[in-house]
């Protein structure tokens, strides 16, 4: 396996419901290579990877992310509630399919220090205003099929 074949299984796992009837955008990397320049709508969610342990011996790489969940336009504290209504369907999202249908060995939230979810914060991504949202730690390991050099 490769992280081209589970990374957009994992953003998948982010098209929860938005809580308005609708669900959360969740960009791709490369079924549709349709990652944004800026935040164009919200909710929405950026999927990244940000480092990956090979472990050799094993036959395994451990990778460690983030996804990005950008929910409300603005800085508007009194949509704070919308926003914490997000950590349990992220929650039950992450818990509903751990090996990404069958592509991963396992796929969880992270447990360091940092924390699984953190949020709700100001963030941007591109050009747009600050606006609130929330960032997700996660885990993914992969059976490796070659060699790493």
């Amino acid at each position: 396996m490769a992280i081209e074949t589970w990374i957009d299984a994992l953003a998948r796992r982010w098209e929860i419901s938005d809580g308005k009837g609708g669900t959360v955008r969740s960009y791709r990397l490369y079924e549709k290579a349709e990652f944004p320049d800026a935040i164009a709508e919200t909710p929405c969610a950026l999927t990244l990877p940000a480092k990956v342990v090979f472990k050799e011996a094993y036959k395994v790489a451990i990778w460690s992310g983030k996804t990005e969940f950008h929910l409300i336009e603005n800085l508007d504290k009194s949509r704070l509630p919308d926003v914490v209504l997000f950590y349990n369907r992220i929650l039950a999202a992450a818990a509903a399919d751990v090996t990404l249908g069958g592509l991963v060995s396992y796929f969880m939230l992270s447990e360091e220090d940092a924390g699984s979810i953190t949020g709700p914060l100001e963030m941007t991504w591109g050009s747009e205003s600050p606006h609130l949202g929330m960032v997700v730690n996660w885990i993914v390991k992969e059976n490796l099929t070659v060699s790493v050099a």
